[in-house]
């Protein structure tokens, strides 16, 4: 199968401007419109298109590069356009096609790392510490329990599966179950070792210091290498080459805040007098306090809208989401004379 650079006849180190006099060569050949019109030459035609939509790009070129030709296609969300539509390319017949506004999709076969933000951290370019747990021998043994004298596992008798019974509408049904005593390997040792209890492997953990741009949403995923800040001999390390590390994003809740899509819905109290009669009301936002001026005769059923107050939108949507906040009344508990009284007269003059 050949990839995107021998389909344009460049080499992977060519240049923009080398891609894009290679792309307009080969299109001006095989275009439908100075070409014979046979399948073959549309399918020509597609290919072309298509590895010049990736490789124009230098967003989609490096995740080409990272992913590999077969990896790359199979998880495209990319349109190119075809012999009907040639003709709505941007920038004429020879121009780059344009990206469908569908979803990224995380490479597959990838090693996904995950980093947490906090809501006001997506708001600019943070830094934050990203966690990969792997197993590795176990560096007090080295593995070596396996060449320790072993006995039967008593539980599944050398099989590594038991059986169990199960009670279904009054009778036990047996099933085959994984025997965790053994891990499946029917035997037991009669030493283990006192770092991974028999097992030849540990725990490691890896934290890496990255940073994220401005704007960063949930489930969004970026390229591990080129994310973090500080050196590490993580990539060079044999088990880690030729894998590719995929660092995502996960947003913690705010306490306060719920988020439904990039829009973000709190509630304020607020006492009648202000309700009434206007006056400033403080409300909590992801950069701080906010104090929002009530206007007199304000009602609790249409909710108070901050416009930009939410996340920020992917740049494909543009723009940031909202904050809407719900008015709750506070009904005081313990009032004074006075303050009862003034209630009652206000009550007995709107009666």
């Amino acid at each position: 199968m050949r990839n995107y650079y021998e389909i344009l006849g460049v080499s992977p180190n060519a240049t923009q401007k080398e891609i894009k006099a290679a792309y307009r060569k080969l299109a001006k050949k095989f275009h439908p419109d100075s070409a014979s019109q046979d399948n073959a030459t549309a399918r020509k035609f597609q290919e072309i298109s298509e590895a010049y939509h990736t490789l124009s790009d230098p967003e989609l070129r490096k995740t080409y590069d990272y992913m590999g030709h077969s990896a790359y296609r199979s998880s495209s969300q990319y349109k190119y356009h075809t012999h009907e539509d040639h003709h709505s390319h941007e920038d004429g017949h020879c121009g780059a096609c344009r990206r469908a506004p569908k979803e990224e999709e995380i490479p597959p076969q990838s090693i996904r790392v995950a980093v947490w933000l906090n809501l006001e951290d997506t708001l600019e370019e943070a830094e934050a510490i990203a966690y990969y747990v792997e197993k590795i021998p176990c560096p007090t043994c080295s593995s070596a329990h396996a060449k320790l004298q072993h006995l039967v596992c008593p539980d599944c008798n050398g099989r590594g599966r038991k059986t169990i019974y199960e009670n279904a509408w009054g009778t036990k049904i047996p099933r085959e179950a994984f025997c965790n005593r053994c891990h499946g390997s029917g035997k037991i040792a009669l030493e283990k070792c006192p770092q991974c209890h028999g097992l030849g492997t540990i725990e490691k953990e890896w934290q890496f210091k990255v940073k994220i741009p401005k704007g960063a949403y949930e489930r969004q995923f970026f390229y591990l290498k080129d994310q973090i800040c500080e050196e590490t001999d993580f990539f060079d390390l044999e088990e880690h080459k030729d894998k590719l590390y995929i660092l995502i994003v996960l947003l913690r809740d705010k306490p306060g805040f719920t988020r439904k899509g990039y829009h973000l819905y709190t509630d304020e109290y607020i006492d009648f007098p202000t309700l009434a009669l206007g006056g400033t009301l403080p409300i909590h936002t992801l950069t701080g306090i906010l104090y929002y001026d009530i206007q007199p005769g304000t009602t609790l059923d249409v909710p108070l809208c901050l416009t930009n107050k939410g996340l920020i939108r992917p740049k494909k949507m543009g723009g940031q989401g909202n904050q809407y906040v719900r008015l709750r009344l506070t009904v005081p508990q313990n009032l004074t004379r006075e303050q009862a009284q003034a209630l009652d007269n206000y009550r007995v003059l709107t009666s």
